[in-house]
């Protein structure tokens, strides 16, 4: 890699194909070069002999010489193929340079972007995988554990209500368990697909978002502030950043307590317009700020009115905003003391 690297910092030399050349013209003419330069300064008399020996020797020699660069040069082609074949035949994550801009550079980035893009992929189905053969098997487990003692033990019959209630309530845990699978499939898979962004009124998604949340902002007694300029324009998907806005807004809902408020206030900087989303409800411990983000997050709590939580909606999120260039983040001075979640959107 150290002769492509040194190549690769002479200017002219802008491509891996110039770079070949280069390297094969200089191999054809030195010979020819070097020819013209013994003829013309040999006092000597050259026989037709001499002539062809050095001419042979010099081309031979200069040839060896412009295959030992060349396969020199086509080192970066080589350890790419071999960091494939070392993930393929032993999941080992290569370690390419990404700093190279020429055709070569790139197919570099691209392998390394690959590879580790599709390793995350597998160890998220395998968490994933993991997550299910657990969280899917107790509760089955438990509802065939409830059906062998009423079988083998007739007496705990008399119990049958509050087994049923239990049950019952397994199920449901269950199949929220299976809907949040489920969401999380069909979410992905639009990930995928081509985002268009069109110059929205941030105001009007915001003015929408809670129009549609209405009924569990009522039954709190919820009080809505918006602190958002009507001109405020952002370069969004419409679908997938309503999302983020309705995921956002029904956490800040589900965690704030009766008669709170929340806030919506946005700013703007040369680059971004930055939304901030606030309430003051049970917040969460400052240091886990970054975990709430994981894919069926540990970190998921009961809303304030025993609402019920995934654990996807922020992971979702922060897909979504990532694919429109920006960011989400999360803060909280401590339990009980509210949060704040920011949306980082770039303009143009």
């Amino acid at each position: 890699m150290r002769l492509y690297a040194s190549l690769s910092k002479i200017k002219f030399l802008n491509t891996y194909a110039v770079k070949f050349l280069f390297v094969a013209f200089l191999g054809i003419h030195i010979p020819l070069i070097g020819i013209i330069f013994f003829i013309a300064f040999n006092d000597d008399a050259l026989t037709s002999l001499e002539i062809i020996l050095y001419t042979l020797g010099l081309t031979l020699l200069a040839t060896a010489i412009t295959l030992f660069i060349l396969h020199k040069l086509i080192r970066p082609i080589i350890v790419a193929n071999r960091a494939l074949r070392n993930y393929i035949t032993a999941q080992q994550l290569p370690n390419l340079p990404m700093t190279f801009t020429d055709e070569v550079g790139v197919l570099l980035q691209d392998i390394q972007n690959t590879v580790t893009s599709v390793d995350n992929l597998l160890q998220e189905k395998k968490d994933l995988v993991s997550m299910l053969s657990h969280d899917l098997r107790t509760p089955t487990i438990t509802t065939l554990d409830t059906v062998r003692l009423l079988r083998e033990n007739p007496e705990e019959q008399q119990q049958l209500p509050a087994y049923l209630d239990n049950l019952e309530t397994v199920g449901k845990k269950q199949l929220e368990l299976m809907d949040s699978v489920l969401t999380l499939l069909r979410q992905e898979d639009s990930l995928t697909q081509e985002l268009v962004k069109k110059p929205m009124s941030l105001a009007l998604l915001v003015r929408g978002t809670i129009l549609q949340l209405q009924l569990p902002l009522v039954a709190k007694r919820l009080q809505v502030k918006q602190e958002i300029p009507a001109e405020l324009m952002v370069s969004v998907e419409a679908t997938l950043f309503g999302q983020v806005l309705s995921n956002v807004l029904v956490n800040a809902i589900k965690f704030s307590n009766q008669g709170q408020a929340i806030t919506l206030k946005a700013e703007e900087t040369p680059t971004h317009v930055l939304l901030h989303l606030q309430d003051t409800g049970l917040g969460f411990a400052p240091e886990v700020h970054e975990r709430l983000f994981d894919r069926f997050t540990q970190y998921r709590q009961v809303g304030t009115a025993g609402e019920a939580t995934n654990g996807i909606g922020l992971f979702l999120c922060q897909k979504i905003m990532q694919r429109h260039g920006g960011t989400i983040t999360a803060h909280s001075a401590g339990r009980g003391q509210g949060s704040t979640f920011t949306l980082q959107i770039p303009k143009g």
